[in-house]
């Protein structure tokens, strides 16, 4: 078990103390009262690994939503929002 210090933590994650010490406050990084505050490096990764997933999930929506339709879904779209080419009647 090794512990951080918030500057040391800071350090990893490449942010500023501020960041960390917001971090803690919120409940999203699990850290040690005292002084110094210590943060468990298990807790650290934890906490890299959970924003890596939720990043790689929301990259999957993203392409997911953007994903090519296929032809049926295409040609309905384009027959339904083609301008209609008929002569009006007079």
């Amino acid at each position: 078990m090794k512990f951080l210090t918030e500057p040391e933590a800071a350090e990893i994650l490449q942010c500023s103390s501020s960041k960390i010490r917001r971090l803690r406050f919120s409940g999203e990084l699990a850290y040690i009262p005292g002084r110094p505050v210590l943060i468990e490096e298990a807790d650290l990764e934890a906490y890299i690994e959970e924003k890596r997933r939720q990043r790689a999930q929301k990259e999957a929506e993203y392409r997911a939503a953007r994903a090519p339709m296929d032809a049926k879904k295409w040609a309905a779209l384009a027959v339904l929002l083609k301008p209609d080419r008929r002569k009006p009647k007079a």
